[in-house]
Parts: C-alpha cells; sequence; structure tokens
C-alpha cells in the first residue's frame, strides 16, 4: 500500500528497508551498475538526517513508500523548489526507486497529485545515464507531457594536494 509519510520514525523505517534492498538484498549491486557516475552513492543516514523532521516532511519533503508485509520495497523523495532562478515552485524529483514493478509508477501519481492540489505548476524528474532502462523512461516522461530540458554533466575535481601527486 502506498502511502505518504510525514512521521520522523516511519521515514528512517522506509529508508532503512529501501537500504537493505539496495546494499545488500537483491538490488545490491544495482546502484554501482545503474546509478550515478563515479563513486556517488545515496547515503542513508545523510538523507534520515536531513528530511526526518514532522516541520519539513509536511511543507517542503514530500516522500511516499510503499508497504508490503511490513517492508517498505519502494519510495519517492520529491522536493518543493522554491526555484529563486525561475520565480515559481517547482516540485523536483530527489529519489525514486522501487524493487516492486506494480508501484513505481503510482509514487509518481501521488506526487503529481499532490503538486497539483498545492498549486506547484512544474515538476522535475530524471533518470541517471547509467541505468540501462533511461531510454525507456525518457519515452515514458514524454509520452506523460515532460519535455527535456536540461543535461546535467559532473566532473571529479582533484584537491590542491591530489594536483600536487
Amino acid at each position: 500500500m502506498i502511502k505518504r509519510i510525514t512521521n520522523p520514525d516511519e521515514f528512517a523505517k522506509l529508508c532503512d528497508d529501501i537500504d537493505n534492498i539496495y546494499s545488500s538484498g537483491e538490488r545490491a549491486n544495482q546502484e554501482e551498475d545503474e546509478g550515478h557516475a563515479f563513486d556517488l552513492r545515496h547515503k542513508k543516514e545523510i538523507i534520515k538526517n536531513s528530511f526526518g523532521n514532522s516541520q519539513i516532511l509536511a511543507f517542503d519533503v514530500f516522500v511516499w513508500g510503499n508497504e508490503e508485509n511490513g517492508k517498505y520495497d519502494a519510495i519517492g523523495i520529491f522536493i518543493k523548489d522554491k526555484n529563486v532562478k525561475f520565480g515559481v515552485d517547482i516540485l523536483t524529483e530527489f529519489l525514486w526507486l522501487s524493487s516492486n514493478p506494480k508501484v513505481g509508477f503510482k509514487i509518481l501519481k501521488e506526487a503529481t497529485k499532490l503538486a497539483r492540489e498545492k498549486n506547484i505548476k512544474y515538476m522535475k524528474i530524471s533518470t541517471s545515464e547509467k541505468n540501462p532502462n533511461s531510454p525507456r523512461y525518457e519515452r515514458l516522461y514524454k509520452k506523460l507531457g515532460f519535455v527535456k530540458d536540461s543535461t546535467i554533466f559532473i566532473g571529479k575535481l582533484w584537491t590542491v594536494e591530489q594536483q600536487k601527486k
């Protein structure tokens, strides 16, 4: 069952359950193989500490999880970006993972519904370049009315000490 998470303790459980799936469970290598460039990995404890507050979870960070038999198998975290560049609110996907193919899209529908209820007119979603499903996701996003706006590049910078070596 998909539900919105506003309780910090429940948010922590959701993060722990998802981390168990993607760090040691059935999808342990997925983040490495299909995730972000370089050695960038989701940091569960930092996410929990950053967003695990009832006020944040009520007003600026919107979280949904799918719970089956007492364990979460999907998460969607969307942030209300009070975008100073464009002068509008944008609901921006922060993290969207699902080991349950039946619920991933349903989480997006919940986020879209919330954005409309809060009169947020724009929504940003993304996909990792390394994910083999990215072309499929891009087709789906376009079909849903999203347009490709940007391409993001990331570079690894060396410290001064590393450059001297």
